[in-house]
């Protein structure tokens, strides 16, 4: 398809991880038009989680890369693929997450960095034991490539502590945690 300015309708803000005081927050850099599509099938942005909706757009050619993130209708959008398909055209892929506010290292105290991070799951599971029971949730916490948690050590995620179990960090744009929380049920 060949695509005209008319042909981008939806406008969407370009995010930027940038230092703030005590660790990291999506900053708006600039507005850009878009088309956009929610498609039917799944965006697989965590190669240990589900994955979540995904987000067509096609964008004029401009300095984007996986490090970014865009907002769209309110939404964040964590972008999952960018590709050069038609020259002076951006083909996009993004999965529609919800961010949620994180804070590492909260076993070294109340300190330790804030942070965006995503929520997926990874599994539940339920324990019956006599004379408790026992769950066990599992979620991966994937984050900006420059955030950087300690495996074993804790991170509040959502305002909920959870154990770190795993660290994936070869992917040049993002980091996963497996992320762990038992309870009594």
């Amino acid at each position: 398809m060949i695509y005209g300015a008319g042909d981008l309708k939806e406008r969407v803000e370009v995010l930027e991880l940038a230092a703030v005081e005590g660790g990291w927050a999506w900053e708006s850099v600039r507005r850009t038009w878009a088309e956009a599509e929610l498609m039917d099938r799944t965006n697989l942005f965590s190669k240990v989680g589900i994955g979540a909706r995904d987000v067509r757009l096609v964008l004029r050619r401009q300095s984007l890369t996986l490090h970014n993130a865009l907002r769209w209708k309110g939404q964040h959008l964590l972008l999952t693929s960018i590709v050069e398909n038609i020259p002076g055209w951006l083909d996009v892929q993004a999965a529609l997450v919800e961010p949620v506010a994180c804070r590492g290292n909260v076993h070294r105290g109340e300190n330790g960095p804030t942070f965006p991070g995503v929520l997926t799951e990874k599994y539940l599971r339920h324990e019956q034991d006599h004379p408790m029971a026992t769950t066990t949730v599992c979620y991966v916490l994937v984050t900006p490539k420059a955030v950087e948690i300690e495996p074993k050590g804790l991170v509040e995620a959502g305002g909920t502590r959870y154990v770190v179990q795993v660290a994936h960090t070869l992917d040049g744009w993002k980091n996963e945690y497996e992320i762990l929380r038992k309870g009594d049920k």
